[in-house]
């Protein structure tokens, strides 16, 4: 059978029904061969069922498979592997492997645009105020046992680490983060988490956390956890825009430059 390659050529392939064989996402021809190969292979994870740490083919299969060269190939590899969607390794035993989602490299990628619309630590404190109470009355609503316990779990964590230990402040950020993957919202989920990590990046490599992180904060998030476990939306979402508030005012209060500064890519 005769089809068109992603250069535009066409070429004898293999007898594959179109169900097996991966296909590019419909994009404009001014896109790059590369950007297509990218797309196919994100498609063909997702068609797959593939997860962390299964690999992808190696390049020797995938150069035949999609009839490109060698170079279109590697950068679509590198395409992804810049997203954070699969990891490379050279010699025996390495190749593409597919990670798992990281709101970390969403939030990396996000304050590249963020910092090019010269946008403030404000402002992104602002939009988490916005956002957070929403994502807390949504948690409570949320009947996902998992979920439950992973929150339950994060509370303990934070109740046995002493305030003075740094490891605290990995804790309290730990409760915030699991919230934020519990709203039910795949969207929701990945906008609110790539926020706080963006957020939280800024703060712990600026040291601003220790000067910003009230002695208080330890009970504000056992009553937003408890209101959330009970599922009572109403008071999770009122505590938790009482709670974001209060902080900003500390940041306002400690750290009024940090406040106003921009934000920076990475």
């Amino acid at each position: 059978m005769v089809t068109m390659r992603m250069d535009g050529s066409s070429g004898q392939t293999s007898d594959a029904t179109p169900a097996q064989r991966p296909s590019a996402s419909p994009l404009s021809r001014s896109v790059k061969t590369s950007e297509r190969i990218a797309a196919a292979l994100v498609e063909e994870v997702i068609r797959k069922g593939l997860g962390p740490g299964d690999r992808l083919p190696n390049e020797a299969a995938m150069v035949e498979q999609f009839g490109v060269g060698r170079g279109s190939l590697r950068e679509a590899l590198r395409i992804l592997e810049i997203h954070g969607l699969i990891s490379l390794k050279s010699g025996p035993g390495g190749g593409p492997t597919v990670l798992a989602v990281d709101p970390c490299n969403v939030g990396r990628t996000f304050s590249l645009y963020l910092s090019l619309r010269r946008a403030t630590i404000q402002e992104l404190i602002e939009t988490r105020i916005f956002l957070e109470p929403m994502v807390a009355r949504m948690a409570a609503e949320n009947p996902d046992p998992q979920a439950r316990l992973q929150l339950e779990h994060a509370l303990q964590i934070e109740a046995s680490t002493p305030t003075g230990d740094m490891r605290y402040i990995d804790a309290a950020n730990e409760f915030h983060y699991v919230i934020s993957s519990m709203t039910g919202n795949n969207v929701l989920n990945l906008v609110a988490t790539a926020l706080k990590e963006l957020y939280t990046t800024k703060v712990v490599s600026g040291g601003i956390a220790r000067n910003t992180t009230s002695e208080s904060i330890r009970d504000e998030h056992r009553l937003i956890g408890q209101a959330i476990l009970d599922g009572n939306a109403d008071q999770a979402e009122r505590l938790m825009r009482e709670h974001m508030q209060k902080y900003l005012g500390h940041m306002h209060e400690r750290e009024p430059s940090f406040t106003c500064s921009p934000i920076t890519w990475g």
